[in-house]
């Protein structure tokens, strides 16, 4: 089992995903908001290193566009909910929704099949962008 480091570096990238929790994040505004103190290589390695802790969801984005990456919190209510991001001002919202889940469930149940819900991702324009 690989030794875990905790660094000044892997401080800086998790503190900073906690601090912009409500903001889908890519790897190219980490590493422009810190690059000053975190090379992009190591911000790519920390992210990676987070997400097989499960700390980071990894969210792929529309059209291929690559991926975005959320903090997970340690709240249980975390895990059971879907993410709306603004097209617009790219602000992450939580969203939860029986009805999604039961379609989760149904898929479950029926194909056999487990839904990853924390990948679901609704994209739109939020209340805020709309006027």
């Amino acid at each position: 089992m690989k030794k875990e480091r905790h660094t000044e570096q892997k401080k800086m990238v998790e503190n900073y995903l906690k601090n912009n929790s409500n903001k889908h994040l890519n790897i190219e505004q980490i590493y422009t908001d810190l690059k000053s103190d975190v090379g992009k290589t190591t911000v790519y390695r920390i992210i990676n290193s987070l997400i097989e802790k499960g700390c980071v969801t990894k969210i792929p984005l529309e059209n291929k566009q690559g991926f975005c990456y959320k903090y997970n919190e340690k709240d249980e209510n975390c895990n059971n909910h879907y993410h709306l991001i603004c097209e617009k001002c790219n602000k992450l919202y939580h969203f939860k929704s029986e009805e999604v889940a039961k379609v989760s469930k149904e898929v479950k149940q029926n194909e056999e099949f487990d839904i990853d819900n924390n990948r679901i991702v609704f994209y739109g324009v939020c209340k805020n962008c709309k006027k």
